[in-house]
């Protein structure tokens, strides 16, 4: 399943969201699709989804092929639906299988192993990078409080991120602190 990803595709954010929006005729199409994908026979990840519709764009020289994602899509990073590392929810979303990229859109949800949540309309997932970034608004709710701001950088685990502009309010051992 690791080639799944590895056809090729070079579009931007901006492209592939313009694109998606189009009802071109599927090359292939797989309703409520599981795909496990492995290295060294260990699960890395794991991605479930109720729609899966692969167009093919491009020529016969350049391919350029999207797997749009409908009616929402589970991907669970760095295990199985059993065990994992984190968790991605989303309604819609698109797969540029050449640069490894994830766009999900429409209702997004990301939670760690701590249990902190990320909410948001737009994340993209690297997984050639490892990363998750955004650049809208998003809600980070943890044990201690709630955070809100605009954009974020993460890893893919959401253990080690960075809301580009917070604002929200923290209490720390007793201290009120609120960010602007």
């Amino acid at each position: 399943m690791v080639l799944f990803f590895l056809i090729s595709c070079s579009n931007s954010d901006a492209e592939l969201t313009a694109f998606a929006a189009s009802d071109e005729a599927p090359v292939q199409q797989i309703e409520n699709g599981r795909f496990q994908y492995s290295e060294k026979g260990e699960i890395i990840h794991v991605l479930t989804a109720r729609i899966l519709r692969r167009v093919e764009k491009g020529t016969a020289e350049t391919s350029e092929d999207i797997v749009e994602v409908r009616d929402g899509f589970e991907l669970f990073m760095g295990g199985d639906e059993n065990d994992y590392e984190a968790h991605m929810q989303a309604q819609t979303g698109w797969l540029d299988e050449e640069n490894l990229r994830l766009v999900a859109e429409d209702k997004v949800v990301l939670r760690n192993i701590s249990g902190d949540v990320l909410e948001t309309e737009y994340l993209v997932w690297a997984e050639d990078s490892d990363r998750v970034w955004t650049n809208r608004p998003v809600m980070i709710t943890s044990k201690d409080g709630i955070l809100y701001g605009e954009g974020l950088e993460s890893d893919a685990r959401f253990e080690n991120y960075r809301i580009l502009h917070p604002s929200g309010e923290i209490v720390l051992e007793g201290l009120e602190i609120t960010a602007p």
